[in-house]
């Protein structure tokens, strides 16, 4: 019976114990854990490339400039196929274009032929019936010939020619048009093939396009996600680049002392490996809803809890790790004195 008796006393202890040391004590000074946030750079490239050569290892420290791969960049087999079926397929709609022109000119000329082969033989019947009208009168002395009687046919023969010449200078502006359309550079397909024919050219001297790939600044080299010889699509991460120091700082406060951290303040940011490290930070973000904190930053890890992520900005000239806990203690709870 003793026994229990103990049992059941050592259970309310460690109850109580866990009691006190989980409750937030609003008298004492608002400290709470975190980690320095690592900013993470994905490298990445908004076309196909090819690697080929990696130079760097997972976890090396790099400067800004040192070379981290070589690449390169290749047109595909099926772009090049492509333009060229384009060209091929532009110069057949040219070569029909030009053909409907010549068509179309040959089509002028012999209605050209036409109306002048009827206007030939009106001006021909018409001096034949003048001739005959003179013929009348030849050799008749008691007869004078009457320079009226055939001016209608004469003026006949002048509209005629004039109708012919009209008809003549008509057809040849047609024609002429035509042919400077198709000499001038009027023609609708050929930019369009010069621009394709260009492209071509800049493509296959860009067939294979070197990359060297270069550290953005001072850091520490992360997640290689490819290897040597291998084709890479558009957009996908190559490996992953991190600063070699954070200067934000990741933290969460217990959901009972929220109201307490606010925009502006200062805290304390120390090492928990060496106390004699520490930075002054200032609150520079808050979580928009209650979360649970992660075990690693909790007062007991063992124990869930929940509360609000803070985010203080510190000195990017620090030597605290990529993801090391730190402690955080409120310096100041004024934010307007800064």
């Amino acid at each position: 019976m003793r026994f229990f008796n103990l049992f059941y006393i050592a259970i309310i202890a460690t109850g109580f114990a866990l009691f006190s040391l989980l409750r937030p004590d609003f008298h004492q000074e608002l400290s709470f854990y975190g980690f320095a946030e690592s900013r993470a750079t994905e490298i990445n490239y908004n076309y196909p490339i090819v690697v080929e050569q990696i130079l760097v290892k997972p976890g090396q420290a790099v400067k800004a400039g040192d070379v981290l791969m070589h690449l390169s960049r290749r047109k595909s087999k099926e772009t090049l196929e492509d333009q060229s079926f384009r060209i091929a397929e532009l110069k057949a709609e040219e070569a029909l274009w030009r053909q409907k022109q010549e068509n179309q000119i040959g089509a002028l000329e012999m209605d050209q032929q036409t109306k002048l082969s009827e206007i030939d033989a009106k001006i021909k019947s018409t001096q034949s019936e003048l001739a005959y009208k003179k013929s009348l009168v030849e050799g008749l002395s008691s007869i004078e010939p009457v320079e009226t009687s055939y001016k209608p046919l004469e003026d006949a023969i002048k509209r005629f020619e004039q109708e012919k010449t009209d008809l003549i200078q008509f057809y040849a502006f047609k024609i002429k048009s035509i042919n400077e359309e198709v000499s001038l550079g009027q023609n609708p397909y050929r930019e369009q093939i010069k621009r394709l024919i260009a492209e071509q050219k800049f493509d296959e001297s860009q067939k294979v396009q070197p990359i060297v790939v270069t550290a953005p600044s001072d850091g520490l080299v992360g997640n290689i996600s490819c290897k040597e010889a291998e084709h890479i699509a558009s957009y996908s991460t190559l490996l992953i680049f991190y600063e070699p120091h954070s200067r934000i700082i990741k933290g969460f406060v217990h959901e009972d002392l929220t109201l307490e951290v606010e925009i502006g303040q200062e805290f304390t940011i120390s090492s928990l490996k060496d106390e004699t490290i520490s930075y002054p930070g200032k609150v520079i973000g808050l979580g928009s809803r209650i979360v649970e904190i992660p075990a690693r930053v909790r007062k007991v890890e063992m124990v869930k809890a929940y509360g609000r992520e803070v985010l203080i900005e510190i000195s990017k000239d620090n030597s605290f790790l990529q993801k090391e806990k730190v402690s955080i203690k409120i310096t100041s709870k004024d934010p307007s004195k800064f």
